[in-house]
């Protein structure tokens, strides 16, 4: 691991939420332009939160793992988990809902994550999940509103 990463191992519990909130303010986002403390502050939660809620695992050992890298223009995470196969980047954008009970939470949450992100990649290996998310600060990129979506 590189001096510029940090590795975090939450467990299946929605409290883990606010330490993974706590743990990207210490130290991942010290830096960061506004815009992309927010994009990577929802991206993350959201990603955890929908692995903590939709995970089909029937057990409590369900581990997540979150890491981070930072360079002067990019900011990457990956995150980990050993719970049923999901594939986030294949999840059809959702309609725009006309109201919210019509909104289902865990796409919404993931049309967010395409939203913020430059790109998002996943890959199932070994019974594992492991979700790439890339961020790239807005002075350094020429960015169309578009995620750039690999599988």
């Amino acid at each position: 691991m590189s001096p510029n990463a940090r590795r975090l191992l939450l467990h299946r519990d929605l409290a883990e939420l606010e330490r993974l909130g706590v743990w990207i303010e210490d130290w991942a986002m010290r830096d960061l332009s506004a815009d992309l403390s927010f994009a990577v502050q929802v991206c993350l939660e959201e990603a955890v939160a929908n692995i903590i809620m939709y995970s089909t695992t029937t057990d409590d050992r369900l581990e997540i793992v979150v890491e981070v890298e930072r360079t002067d223009e990019t900011f990457v995470a990956w995150i980990e988990d050993n719970g049923s196969a999901f594939d986030p980047t294949r999840v059809p954008r959702p309609p725009v809902p006309t109201s919210l009970t019509q909104a289902k939470v865990g796409n919404l949450g993931i049309h967010l994550m395409r939203s913020f992100a430059n790109s998002m990649h996943y890959e199932r290996r070994d019974n594992r999940n492991r979700l790439t998310i890339r961020f790239v600060e807005e002075s350094a990129k020429d960015r169309k509103g578009k995620v750039d979506v690999k599988h």
